[in-house]
């Protein structure tokens, strides 16, 4: 046995050895609605959670229903904390790594057409629970989901230090890393010092992502980045169709939002980082020609598919958000293609179309030609933007209306820590956009994402007002950029 201490004695240190591989999880599928509560839940030996295989934590429902989690903390996991993650399918359990024959993306297809034989439907499985729990320190996520976590809420959660140690390399590593994220709200979370804050990965059909605290998202000075290791943002969205809304969150790692996808919604929040994989991070190329990666997107607001399609990119909504280029740009050479770009700002939409110019080709009179649409048909889709605001060289689109840019005056924002461990913001830029506001956003604003044809709305199918903000203060009828209703809430505790 082979161990790094890292310059610690182990002869006068506590050394444990953890071998067990879970702390609570049942070793049978739907065992429904169960609560755990208060318990501290601490170091197991969990295995790695790929996707398309059997998905294990320290605790978990195991392909059942109804869990409550809550008030607990969760930490000193080999792999994940919390799984609300895949059964064991023995045919198509770790395939690639035993079989070598398909593609991992084929895989991917492969476990989501076989859930649904093995009971993936609204009424079986998830609409978990996970709330006020304190995660941390644990080597790939904090909580991990392949198609487990269906229509649950996680909210009010801690979650920190989470795969910065680069022991572990992988695409699974993040604070939160769920596939198949279908009408899962995450909201109130504080997520921090993770690889990466929250990567919904496929079918992130109906996830909301709301009021959240993310920042220092990235790998701690130091560590190397090695073969496999991730790339550090804080919010991952990847190759969705959409509906996926992110809105009144506090974004303030250097790479803010990466969105290799379709049909995002950003509404109302502060961007102190990029948006990056713009238009990128999709398919690959092999044998010389392009491979795309087609992914399902669903019956709205249930787990039946209802389509394959691949990425055509676009279809984004950018509305009433802050753009502050906080950090300085480290390599001037990347482009909003790299996952590392940090230049902040909404110039990287300009390569998609406005509405107009992408419905132009559809304005037939007479009987469509299918090959002369083709072109249209696999070309990118439209982006809409208004009512954001842009400081300190923040670039801005072409397709930005009704914006403030100051170009004059130095926008700064310090997150802040008191004593008793309670953040807060203090920043200008309220005093900066002095009287600007721009229109309330709401469902009927956003539209249809562009593939399921699903609004951006409530799990139920009710309609969304952005009138309340990142505290749940109520915006007036006329509001402000950003995730707070006025400079007042801004300096409240967070």
């Amino acid at each position: 046995m082979y161990a790094n201490f890292r310059g610690a004695d182990p002869n006068k240190e506590n050394v444990e050895i953890t071998v067990r591989r879970n702390c609570f999880m049942p070793d049978k599928n739907f065992v429904n609605y169960i609560t755990v509560s208060g318990f501290n839940i601490n170091k197991a030996a969990t295995t790695w959670a790929p996707p398309a295989a059997y998905q294990d934590g320290m605790i978990g429902p195991h392909w059942s229903k109804g869990w409550i989690i809550e008030d607990c903390e969760i930490y000193g996991s080999r792999c994940c904390g919390i799984s609300l993650g895949k059964y064991l399918d023995p045919e198509n359990d770790m395939y690639f790594f035993r079989k070598y024959v398909k593609s991992p993306t084929q895989m991917e297809r492969d476990a989501v057409c076989r859930g649904q034989y093995h009971g993936w439907v609204k009424e079986r499985i998830g609409s978990h629970i996970v709330r006020r729990c304190h995660i941390h320190d644990c080597g790939q996520t904090g909580i991990v989901g392949r198609m487990g976590a269906v229509f649950s809420l996680i909210e009010d959660n801690h979650i920190h230090d989470v795969c910065t140690s680069a022991q572990l390399a992988g695409a699974e590593t993040a604070g939160i890393k769920l596939h198949a994220g279908i009408d899962v709200t995450i909201r109130r979370n504080h997520i921090h010092n993770c690889i990466m804050g929250i990567w919904l990965d496929w079918e992130a059909q109906g996830a909301r992502i709301t009021q959240n605290l993310l920042h220092d998202n990235h790998r701690p000075d130091g560590v190397q980045a090695k073969p496999g290791i991730m790339f550090s943002t804080d919010v991952f969205i990847e190759v969705g169709h959409g509906p996926t809304l992110i809105d009144n969150n506090l974004l303030l790692s250097k790479v803010s939002v990466t969105i290799p996808s379709e049909g995002i919604a950003c509404v109302h929040n502060l961007f102190l980082g990029a948006f990056s994989l713009i238009n990128s991070g999709v398919d690959s190329i092999v044998n010389g020609q392009r491979e795309p990666r087609y992914t399902p997107y669903h019956i709205r607001h249930r787990t039946e598919v209802a389509g394959f399609m691949t990425i055509l990119h676009g279809d984004d909504r950018i509305y009433n958000n802050i753009f502050i280029q906080h950090y300085p740009v480290e390599d001037k050479k990347k482009t909003p293609k790299d996952a590392d770009y940090m230049e902040v700002g909404t110039k990287c939409f300009d390569i998609f179309p406005s509405f107009e110019e992408w419905n132009a080709p559809f304005a037939i009179d007479g009987k469509p030609d299918m090959g002369a649409l083709a072109q249209a048909h696999f070309g990118h889709l439209p982006v809409w933007l208004s009512g954001n605001a842009f400081f300190n060289g923040a670039n801005v689109s072409r397709h930005d209306k009704d914006k403030f840019v100051d170009k004059k005056n130095t926008a700064a924002v310090e997150l802040k820590k008191n004593n008793k461990g309670k953040y807060s913001i203090k920043t200008n830029v309220y005093s900066l956009l002095k009287d600007f506001n721009t229109s309330v956003i709401c469902t009927e604003t956003l539209g249809k994402a562009f593939e399921p044809e699903q609004r951006f709305e409530n799990p139920d199918g009710t309609d969304i007002i952005f009138d309340t903000d990142y505290l749940g203060n109520h915006r007036g009828i006329s509001t402000i950029p950003g995730p707070f209703a006025d400079e007042a809430s801004s300096k409240k505790s967070l």
